[in-house]
């Protein structure tokens, strides 16, 4: 079986954002630790707009000078150890300011679809033309953030403005509500890939688009419950390595995984990587010859780096390869 490990590459969307060391380039290394006994390649999805935002205001900010050039170090590191980099993008963050060493951000521009058409694709196209040249080569697959990829009209005006090919945002049987992120992929199929052209969740033949979903878990209330007991009594294995804090989750999501089973995305970020090894017994067993993980190294823990480890120790001595998204799409087409 491939399985490809996708990481979003950014920092915390809350209150306080954390820093480019503790959120990025720490877990990171700690990431390619972790799995230094396996051929493993991550799929990098960088937050090409708060890059942008940086390069935009480094001339001023003495501090944002130092993390952007740290950031282009690391992004040319990842790439020349094989790691795949591709587009991600928040757009509030051409919205917001940094004032007396702090992000004030504004999430009245969270998702793509708070914007004008021509707006949305104005800002992805000036984010990815920086990453492209960063990184020395043309991106060419896109992750919503927030996993915010609808509608489907305004996300494929922005690919064919931006020559983006491939998709790898859809939450196969999941809907979400809130100021921040927004989406309905009840309707998505689960499947190792798809194309599409006028609907993100209905597969097109000779759909323009390819779209590479996550491979989802079932995941039970007790789960959530043994999380909740982690978040409020923490130990240092759980303690997660960034620095920041995450966009509150409504109280109808809390309740609602707290009292019923719900489908989430096969993951590495902290104790949700308990369920990581099951998760695959489940897809090899069922035939399944692809593996979309998601992972968010700000939410990196000593625990679930281990269970990486595991992981990757697990799975190549089974056999299994671990493939970027860009090989993923070139293996379909053969």
């Amino acid at each position: 079986m491939d399985i490809c490990i996708t990481l979003d590459y950014e920092l915390f969307l809350g209150a306080k954002t954390g820093t480019v060391k503790r959120c990025l380039i720490e877990p990171l290394e700690a990431f390619e630790h972790a799995s230094r006994n396996g051929q493993v390649f991550f799929t990098i999805f960088v937050d090409a707009t708060y890059l942008y935002r940086i390069f935009q205001l480094k001339e001023k900010e003495r501090d944002l000078a130092a993390d952007y050039d740290s950031l282009v170090l690391h992004l040319q590191q990842l790439k020349e150890h094989g790691h795949d980099i591709q587009l991600h993008i928040h757009p509030h963050w051409a919205y917001s300011n940094y004032c007396n060493g702090e992000w004030v951000l504004d999430h009245d521009h969270y998702k793509l679809s708070d914007l004008s058409p021509d707006e949305a694709s104005r800002i992805v196209a000036e984010s990815k033309e920086l990453l492209d040249e960063i990184v020395g080569y043309k991106t060419s697959i896109f992750r919503a953030g927030g996993f915010s990829a609808q509608p489907t009209n305004l996300i494929t005006k922005i690919f064919n403005d931006s020559h983006i090919i491939a998709d790898s945002t859809v939450c196969p049987g999941t809907k979400y509500d809130s100021a921040q992120q927004q989406y309905d992929y009840v309707d998505a199929p689960h499947a190792q890939l798809y194309r599409f052209s006028d609907d993100i969740n209905q597969p097109q033949e000779n759909g323009k688009f390819l779209e590479i979903p996550f491979t989802m878990h079932h995941v039970s209330p007790v789960f959530h419950w043994k999380l909740a007991f982690n978040r409020l009594f923490p130990s240092k294995v759980h303690k997660k390595m960034g620095d920041g804090e995450s966009v509150k989750t409504t109280s109808e999501s809390i309740v609602e995984r707290m009292t019923r089973f719900y489908d989430c995305p096969v993951t590495i970020d902290g104790y949700k990587a308990n369920f990581l090894m099951a998760a695959y017994k489940r897809v090899k067993r069922n035939g399944c010859k692809q593996l979309t993980i998601l992972g968010h190294p700000k939410l990196a823990t000593p625990y679930s780096v281990g269970m990486l480890e595991r992981f990757v120790g697990a799975t190549t001595a089974a056999g299994d390869k671990f493939i970027t998204l860009t090989q993923a799409i070139h293996e379909s087409k053969a």
